[in-house]
């Protein structure tokens, strides 16, 4: 039997093509199918939204993750989510927490150049995305998108270790924190020594509740104790990207420490994570009883962590200090 993939098209770039200098969203991704040339693959399409990703909002996440669970119904091999690139990683961060159980590859991919347009990335995207759906042994949420600037080569992110690195490159995202899973090269799928959740016959769950009134701070030099106040005015929860390891300036310290939801500390530095521990101050930071240390998380990640684990009615810092999906290093 053929193995089937469902491709899930939510609008992005993929979705665009050029006319008169300017991309407009009024191309359909399922043209590109003859283009990838994989032999033995049968291919469903099926539109779940219809935009760019600028404006994907945590609701749409919702409507992604039932969209996979209804065709996950139907048995697939693996299910691709075409998306668009400016919040990929976000949604790849959502799914990788609501979907539990999953048996299978849900893969996101996109493109850089509109999809219609005759140098478009998306047909190599598209063809190494469907490829892993169907053959990679991998039950986990990621990300393939083009590793190189030819394209010749994807790289296979984990969802909630991905980070886009570049505005307009091909190469456009980045594991952040781990090893890729691997790379597709050709029509071969080249696995790292990552370990990773493998294909099995588990039953997919939905866990989509949100809590989405938390907010990302990034710390500067600038940022008052006043300003840092009205960030934090009304939200339940609060992801703060510290200097370095995870620094906060002093002066902010006892607004940080007056807030009554939790605050879940990462950093600013794309690799590394928060590693709070080896400066006399340190200890003070440590010692804010509603901080919450994040590790090597990276901070979209938190975000998005810390929005679900509000809503799931357990304890929130078990929660973030546990390893939900392969979002922290050495934890769970």
């Amino acid at each position: 039997m053929k193995p089937n993939v469902i491709v899930l098209t939510t609008g992005g770039t993929i979705g665009h093509r050029s006319t008169d200098g300017l991309a407009v969203m009024d191309f359909d991704p399922q043209r590109l199918i003859a283009q990838t040339g994989i032999p033995g693959v049968q291919v469903e399409f099926r539109s779940v939204l219809h935009k760019g990703s600028m404006d994907i909002v945590p609701s749409d996440w919702r409507a992604i993750a039932t969209a996979i669970f209804v065709a996950a119904a139907d048995a697939p091999c693996g299910i691709v989510v075409l998306h668009g690139t400016d919040t990929m990683h976000y949604t790849a961060a959502a799914l990788s927490f609501m979907l539990r159980g999953l048996a299978f590859p849900v893969v996101l991919s996109g493109s850089m150049i509109p999809g219609g347009d005759a140098a478009s990335d998306a047909i190599t995207n598209l063809r190494d995305a469907i490829l892993v759906a169907a053959q990679a042994d991998l039950a986990e949420v990621c990300i393939v998108f083009s590793a190189d600037g030819a394209p010749s080569k994807s790289i296979i992110i984990r969802g909630c270790r991905a980070r886009k690195v570049h505005s307009h490159a091909l190469a456009a995202f980045a594991s952040i924190g781990s090893p890729p899973i691997g790379f597709v090269s050709g029509c071969t799928i080249e696995r790292s020594e990552l370990v990773v959740r493998r294909r099995s016959s588990d039953t997919l769950r939905l866990a989509t509740a949100l809590n989405e009134n938390v907010v990302l701070i990034k710390m500067t030099p600038n940022l008052s104790p006043e300003a840092l106040t009205q960030f934090l005015k009304g939200a339940s929860g609060v992801v703060i990207e510290g200097f370095g390891t995870g620094h906060i300036r002093t002066d902010l310290q006892p607004t940080i420490a007056g807030f009554s939801g939790p605050v879940v500390l990462s950093t600013q530095a794309f690799e590394g994570g928060e590693r709070l521990g080896a400066y006399d101050v340190d200890r003070v930071i440590l010692n804010i009883p509603n901080l919450i240390p994040a590790g090597d998380i990276c901070s979209e990640a938190a975000l998005v962590k810390l929005m679900w684990a509000l809503a799931q009615g357990g304890e929130v810092r078990a929660i973030m200090g546990t390893n939900i999906a392969g979002e922290i290093t050495g934890r769970g």
